[in-house]
């Protein structure tokens, strides 16, 4: 239930600022996974590719802070008295998380900096270095967590039709980070895929984005070959681009 103190703008937002976060916190799972990949064999990764994941995750924070109320005070459960919305337990994981990441990846970018652009002791530079690593591999882990919270907090949202187009625009995205959890995590948006695609089908078309719609509406019917309503759709698609 929305309280009714929240800003009517708040409430209006809502459903495109998770999607948002979510889309965004997945890009900098993807950055910071191909990242911690390729450190792994020795390349030269700069200081500017850390500090591009600093950034999508600084933009997620701020999302946070603009749709919930800002947690004051954890021991003692205060939270600022905004016109915001009250953060339920998987929004503050959520939260809690993205938060940590980006003070983490403040801490690994600079030691980074550190050992780029500064010359020092060798025991010092060999300390920075496993600092580095240490710091990188607590953010992994962290990104890994976030993925079981991201689970909770799509199912907690499976009205909203702006996340859904999300998972579905992007299946190799989807797939990559969800992995054998996707399609029960996408299957929870309506009965059966068929008609979840059929769904978004509909809803691109209804607002003018004719091959978004003709993308969703043929893996409706591949799900299902006998989707009437599907086939119906692709029909009028089909008349109205010969006029």
């Amino acid at each position: 239930m929305i309280d009714a103190d929240v800003k009517p703008y708040l409430v209006r937002i809502k459903d495109w600022k998770i999607r948002n976060m979510v889309m965004l916190y997945l890009d900098a799972r993807d950055k910071f996974k191909n990242y911690h990949k390729l450190l792994r064999v020795d390349k030269n990764l700069s200081f500017e590719r850390m500090r591009e994941i600093c950034d999508v995750l600084f933009e997620v924070k701020e999302d946070h802070h603009l749709l919930y109320k800002r947690l004051l005070d954890p021991k003692k459960n205060k939270f600022e008295a905004e016109r915001k919305f009250m953060p339920d337990e998987v929004e503050l994981r959520f939260m809690n998380n993205v938060g940590l990441l980006f003070h983490k990846m403040l801490v690994a970018r600079e030691l980074k900096y550190l050992l780029e652009h500064y010359v020092e002791q060798n025991q010092t530079y060999t300390k920075n270095k496993e600092s580095l690593h240490k710091q990188l591999g607590i953010i992994n882990a962290l990104f890994d967590d976030g993925i079981v919270i991201l689970k909770d907090l799509i199912s907690q949202n499976s009205a909203n039709m702006l996340l859904l187009t999300l998972l579905l625009d992007d299946p190799e995205m989807t797939k990559r980070n969800f992995g054998k959890r996707a399609i029960p995590l996408i299957e929870q948006f309506g009965n059966g895929l068929a008609d979840i695609y059929y769904t978004v089908g509909r809803y691109y078309l209804e607002r003018g984005w004719r091959d978004q719609a003709k993308r969703m509406l043929k893996n409706a019917v591949r799900k299902d070959g006998k989707h009437r309503r599907a086939r119906v759709l692709l029909r009028k698609i089909s008349a109205a681009e010969k006029t």
